[in-house]
């Protein structure tokens, strides 16, 4: 078990080092509030979708797309829970007004994306389980795609309006169908359909090069995503106006207390009726997608409707910081679990 904590520890503290890098950059005024736009929008049309279709491509085909299927589903009832646990908190700590949808996009939408797939990189690299599996970091950023087929949309089409006050109606396409989601339906068409896997995707394949030219702009995707991460955090600024300590404690209880024991619950539970593949990666990303804290786009959602924006900022930041050793512990318990399923 020690050695678990010891992967589960070291795998957080890389994060965390980067995140501070980008931190620190942000503090020296390298990382400008205009750089990080530009760089944002660099990684959501290029970066992202580049690493998502050189690993999904490869690993998805017609013989697993159909138990890959659950992954979505997973993320719909995590996204189900939370808001419930969300709401349940709610009515017990009975939050001012202007924190109780702030609150409840908090509970309910995770960093989906940004945490895990450098999580199962460093995982895949140093669990013991993963040790003779090189293949473990390629089928882990595979299932976190096809997770994201239903978060991202979910995040973008319902948080966003939800913290407007908005009715969801109000969401446009644009919103759903980000360039992240298409290239993860395009992957999916390119793995599953056989003209385009033996064109694009198998070794040897006459535009392979096209999918090896892919996989390097992808592999910056992960550190500069982290580094705008650790640049965001390091503008939130402390003040009285943050929310409240009830706030706070409820969101540390769902997010960080609530949602890992029911993901464990969740995955053990669709292992053991094989709905998802017997694969221990593709349980460990769902327990980890259920421990993650909340999805730091929250904070851009409410800078953009001018409300509730120091509140979230005030989660986000208090979040992230007591989720590096809730992670290592959580993350330690995952591997513990997934050794013996």
């Amino acid at each position: 078990m020690l050695s678990i904590f010891a992967v589960s520890f070291f795998s957080v503290l890389k994060i965390f080092l980067v995140c501070l890098c980008g931190a620190w950059l942000s503090r020296r005024g390298v990382f400008t509030k205009e750089f990080r736009q530009q760089l944002s929008q660099v990684i959501l049309w290029l970066m992202l979708p580049c690493l998502l279709v050189s690993k999904l491509s490869v690993s998805v085909n017609p013989a697993n797309l159909k138990a890959w299927s659950a992954l979505p589903l997973t993320a719909l009832v995590y996204i189900g829970l939370g808001f419930t646990f969300g709401g349940i908190a709610m009515l017990l700590v009975r939050p001012p007004a202007d924190e109780r949808r702030v609150l409840t996009a908090a509970c309910t939408f995770g960093n989906s994306g940004y945490i895990p797939f450098p999580l199962v990189i460093a995982l895949a690299s140093t669990a013991p389980i993963f040790a003779n599996d090189p293949e473990a970091a390629g089928r882990g950023i595979a299932y976190i795609s096809v997770y994201l087929v239903a978060m991202s949309p979910c995040l973008w089409g319902i948080g966003f309006p939800f913290l407007s006050g908005r009715p969801v109606r109000s969401l446009r396409w644009q919103q759903i169908l980000s360039p992240p989601v298409i290239s993860i339906l395009v992957s999916i068409a390119l793995g599953t359909i056989p003209p385009l896997r033996s064109l694009v995707v198998e070794t040897g394949a006459p535009l392979r090069i096209l999918l090896d030219s892919a996989s390097l702009i992808g592999q910056a995707a992960i550190p500069c995503a982290l580094f705008l991460v650790g640049a965001s955090l390091a503008d939130i600024r402390m003040s009285n106006e943050g929310a409240a300590l009830p706030t706070l404690g409820a969101l540390f209880w769902v997010r960080q207390i609530l949602m890992p024991l029911a993901g464990v619950l969740i995955t053990v539970t669709l292992w053991r009726l094989r709905l998802i593949p017997h694969d221990p990666m593709c349980a460990l990303v769902l327990m980890i997608q259920a421990s993650v804290p909340p999805a730091t786009n929250l904070v851009v959602m409410c800078q953009v409707h001018n409300r509730g924006t120091q509140a979230m900022s005030h989660l986000i930041l208090v979040t992230y910081l007591a989720a590096v050793p809730m992670l290592t512990i959580w993350i330690a318990f995952f591997l513990w679990v997934v050794g013996n399923l």
